[in-house]
């Protein structure tokens, strides 16, 4: 079961406070789980954002409904030197990998339905889950709280990103690109032949092969082997760089309390909301 939950949802004080008590005393009850409304972006800007109206159970993503995804997951602190950095040569390795092997999942995937087969074949998403943000962060001594160490981290994050869309392009030259491009061309291609080129160039310049590549979840932002840190709660920030954001925890927040625990989803939502001009939604799915 999953609650989606918006902070901003305008109801009486009381209810509010009924429904995040509820929500904290079922924290460690699995299956259930708290998710927030959120947008799934592309890895190419010709493609808009999608509203998120489903979950992808193996990462607990947020996804849009009846859309067929190959999950992969990257975990950064395997790849950190003895000196404390990030090996980038070997995790820029294992980004492209991923991204080859979601290429490949595609290809051998056998749907359980029609949409879920089209939805393959048209848009051909990955959620390649890289984990380990917060562990990076302790590892290196560095301070959660530091505006350097976040700057230090969105470098990082935007690292990803560029490896990851440049694995896909590269796919893209070889494979053809990703089918939803021209989904999204067919109108701009009625408007002539000027707007038909503008379209062809850009279609040249950003092309990919999968409409969606890099999962991030907010509870990533904390080292996994101790308890929660509120103090990196300043790492959220990252989650801009995703495409789509799960809500899988594996961490020990046992010491907060309910007050501490909205605070998180407030801080994730309003991150959330500012990457994003979808509606916000609030309903039990």
């Amino acid at each position: 079961m999953f609650f989606v939950v918006d902070p901003d949802t305008e109801v009486s004080p009381q209810h509010s406070a009924e429904v995040w008590q509820h929500l904290w005393a079922m924290r460690n009850l699995a299956p259930v789980s708290a998710m927030l409304p959120a947008a799934v972006s592309s890895a190419c800007p010709l493609l808009p954002d999608e509203a998120a109206g489903g979950v992808l159970m193996a990462s607990l993503t947020a996804i849009p409904g009846g859309s067929a995804w190959v999950p992969l997951e990257v975990n950064l602190s395997r790849y950190m030197g003895d000196d404390g950095g990030v090996r980038l040569s070997l995790l820029d390795a294992a980004l492209c990998a991923a991204v080859e092997k979601g290429e490949q999942g595609h290809d051998a995937m056998h749907w359980s339905c029609a949409a879920h087969d089209h939805d393959s074949k048209i848009n051909r998403r990955l959620a390649i889950f890289v984990r380990g943000w917060g562990d990076v962060v302790a590892r290196r001594g560095l301070d959660p709280e530091s505006l350097a160490t976040l700057r230090d981290m969105q470098r990082l994050a935007n690292h990803v990103v560029t490896v990851l869309t440049a694995a896909s392009r590269a796919l893209a030259n070889r494979n053809g690109y990703c089918p939803a491009l021209d989904v999204a061309g067919a109108q701009v291609l009625q408007h002539g032949e000027e707007m038909n080129a503008r379209w062809r160039r850009a279609i040249g310049e950003n092309a990919v092969r999968h409409r969606n590549l890099l999962t991030m979840s907010p509870w990533d932002v904390f080292p996994r082997q101790e308890p929660a840190d509120f103090r990196y709660t300043n790492l959220l920030p990252l989650l801009k760089c995703a495409n789509s954001v799960s809500f899988r925890r594996d961490v020990d927040i046992s010491h907060w309390n309910v007050n501490k625990f909205k605070g998180f989803h407030e801080r994730v939502s309003a991150i959330l909301r500012h990457s994003s001009g979808l509606p916000a939604i609030a309903k039990q799915v």
